[in-house]
């Protein structure tokens, strides 16, 4: 199961695609590093990982459980404020085979991480923040 803990803000580029980016939605590299950089802080063994087709992913540990954390960003395509819009952090445990045969060991929305993330985007004044399970 994948986590979506969503907010909103115009802290990072939602407007100008990069020379790098392999489409034109491959935005959250700024925020996929802030994010990494704020979770360290907080005690998470976090990096980047790269760009994907949709924005970027990373990984993080945290109580000897790793997940994958995917970032993307959907501008709200304002004229004054083109980098302003939603944030989607995206979180998935990663799992063994037995578990993702048994069913067990799946992500839900009471995780340390989930709730460390959402702490660490209200702590930083992004707004609107909140978990979809």
């Amino acid at each position: 199961m994948i986590i979506d803990i969503t907010c909103r803000t115009d802290r990072f580029n939602l407007s100008a695609v990069g020379p790098h980016f392999i489409n034109d939605c491959c935005f959250g590299e700024d925020f996929s590093r802030w994010l990494v950089g704020a979770l360290r802080r907080t005690g998470v063994d976090a990096s980047v990982i790269g760009m994907e087709d949709f924005g970027w992913s990373n990984q993080a540990t945290l109580d000897g459980t790793t997940y994958l954390v995917c970032v993307a960003g959907n501008s709200d395509a304002l004229a004054d404020n083109p980098d302003r819009g939603e944030w989607h952090v995206m979180l998935e445990r990663k799992r063994s085979l037995m578990q993702r045969l048994t069913g067990e060991g799946k992500t839900s929305a009471t995780d340390p991480l989930v709730r460390r993330i959402a702490r660490v985007l209200m702590e930083a004044g992004l707004v609107e923040v909140g978990v979809e399970a």
